[in-house]
């Protein structure tokens, strides 16, 4: 999974405009922002190391995430309910550009922890993938 089978099918998902679909995907811009400019709340380091290592290595060796899609981050704020879909998307674009242009460290998730960029970019993807109800392997290109 990775962001150019994100941005293949993200065109189908913005020519509608399904209730809560521009708060997903602002929602996953937003956790794609934070990989780069910090999270604002994280996990104790204990619970990252445990919780969130093993949690994180199932979700990359099943190639897809289940998680509470209504769930805002920790933290974080409210990313407004009543965005559009065109809004989202754009948004969400251009947080995945500004990862690709990040030459830098990313910041730790605020569950896994340390992430490096090509798993943050499969786990980025397969949070996109499980807010828009894509199928397991659907963001394969």
């Amino acid at each position: 999974m990775n962001f150019d089978a994100v941005l293949f099918h993200l065109k189908t998902w913005e020519a509608g405009d399904r209730p809560g679909q521009g708060w997903a995907l602002a929602h996953c811009a937003q956790s794609i922002e934070f990989s780069v400019t910090g999270f604002p709340s994280q996990k104790p380091a204990w619970f990252q190391k445990t919780v969130g290592a093993l949690v994180l290595g199932r979700f990359l060796k099943k190639g897809a995430m289940s998680h509470d899609t209504a769930a805002a981050i920790p933290g974080a704020a409210d990313v407004d309910r009543a965005t559009s879909a065109a809004d989202g998307a754009q948004r969400l674009r251009a947080a995945i550009a500004l990862f690709r242009a990040h030459s830098g460290e990313l910041k730790p998730h605020v569950v896994y922890g340390p992430v490096d960029r090509a798993r943050y970019e499969a786990v980025h993807s397969m949070h996109i993938a499980n807010h828009l109800g894509w199928p397991s392997g659907t963001t394969r290109v």
